[in-house]
């Protein structure tokens, strides 16, 4: 039987994969949204023949860009926080509010993933504009988002070094 350490070494190594997942995803998006913009500024202005989808595509890569940033953040503890309460409190209840902000992240992220998923599937026989393809590849974003926060919670349970952001951020 494995040790806890082991476990959390293991999930660690999931959670960082993931986390390099979604960097790439979210850099990748914001290259190709990038590069996309000046080719259809260049078919539009200088050849006279504007490209249909390229607005569809660049706004699929910023949904993705968001939620999966959104994700990675999650796991850094970088999200916005105003805490200017929280550190004048004893340090047990610190302790407490800390708890008590990531198990209502953790039912945010679940509803993320349960109607993220939901709407994807629901939409599935749907298209939408120039492309021709269905809306699910925007909504597919949230069930990821909402599924990697889940994985970053238990990390967070698991491993008391993330539970620190890597930031200039108290919680």
């Amino acid at each position: 039987m494995s040790s806890p350490g082991s476990f959390a070494r293991l999930w660690g190594r999931l959670c960082e994969g993931a986390d390099q997942l979604s960097r790439a995803i979210v850099g990748g998006s914001i290259l190709a949204i990038v590069l996309i913009t000046l080719v259809a500024v260049w078919y539009r202005y200088v050849l006279s023949a504007p490209l249909s989808w390229s607005e569809q595509v660049c706004r699929i890569l910023f949904v993705w860009s968001v939620f999966a940033g959104a994700a990675v953040l999650y796991r850094q503890m970088l999200h916005i926080a105003i805490d200017m309460f929280v550190v004048m409190m004893p340090r047990p209840l610190q302790g407490l509010v800390f708890w008590v902000n990531q198990l209502l992240m953790l039912a945010s992220a679940l509803l993320l993933f349960i109607y993220g998923l939901r709407i994807s599937l629901d939409n599935m026989g749907q298209t939408f504009g120039a492309l021709d393809i269905t809306p699910s590849w925007f909504y597919f974003a949230a069930p990821y988002c909402g599924l990697l926060m889940m994985l970053f919670f238990v990390e967070k349970l698991v491993d008391p070094v993330r539970r620190e952001p890597d930031g200039a951020v108290h919680l």
